[in-house]
């Protein structure tokens, strides 16, 4: 319980980067984008690691998300699929200094990934927008999970040009095209809900206090961004 208060006290120290939301929105800083991600993640997933034992991440990159989450949320086994070389190579150095022992790296495409037990949480985060078939991974994430398990995904809103990417199999996906893609894969939509962009940060706008020059920063680049935006989608769902 101490490392999960420890690790409480930690996302709280990192929420007021998320002004860094609309820096990366604006190009402004790459290097935030991994943050970003951890910080959106963490902040989804946290009401689930309550009672989530076994988590595995799809797509863990240079592994900055399984390695905060196996600091501050200890006594659990994490499993990190990655099959790019030079990420891989990043996080197992992360992992190595920062002395976490609590995550197995799986090199290997998640479609070929057989674990020997389910996972209570899954969570793939831009992850689906690169796969051809994502109907077909949606339902192998399906089997990997425990009857009740949990599924976190976090994907791109169409027409969105900070996030044009020549892996990308499609441009995004619109609420709807997700509740029927997750419907059809076996799973039970609980939240759903955008998160980068105008309409997301209005949500985090009602719950982050924030110093009067900040506030008006965002709200400059919100009056900027006039109607191009159409934010991320993040989705939690339930194994049916």
């Amino acid at each position: 319980m101490a490392g999960e208060r420890a690790g409480l006290r930690g996302f709280e120290m990192i929420r007021p980067f998320r002004l860094a939301v609309y820096l990366a929105r604006y190009g402004l800083h790459p290097a935030f984008c991994g943050r970003l991600r951890r910080i959106v993640t963490v902040e989804w997933i946290r009401p689930c690691l309550k009672t989530a034992r076994r988590i595995l991440e799809i797509g863990a990159g240079d592994g900055q998300t399984i390695c905060f989450l196996a600091r501050h949320f200890a006594n659990r086994q994490y499993a990190a699929c990655e099959q790019d070389r030079k990420q891989l190579s990043r996080m197992r150095a992360l992992l190595q200094e920062a002395d976490v022992r609590d995550v197995t790296v799986v090199e290997t495409d998640f479609n070929a990934y057989a674990p020997a037990e389910p996972f209570d949480l899954i969570y793939a985060v831009d992850v689906l927008e690169h796969v051809p078939d994502d109907l077909a991974f949606l339902q192998r994430i399906n089997g990997k999970l425990r009857p009740g398990g949990v599924l976190f995904l976090h994907v791109p809103a169409p027409g969105i040009a900070v996030f044009d990417d020549p892996d990308h199999v499609r441009p995004g996906y619109e609420q709807d095209d997700l509740r029927a893609l997750l419907g059809k894969a076996g799973f039970r939509i609980s939240r759903m809900e955008y998160t980068f962009g105008r309409r997301g940060l209005r949500f985090h706008h009602s719950r982050i206090a924030m110093a009067r020059f900040r506030r008006a920063m965002i709200y400059l680049l919100d009056m900027a961004d006039g109607a191009k935006i159409r934010s991320s989608i993040g989705v939690l769902a339930t194994r049916s």
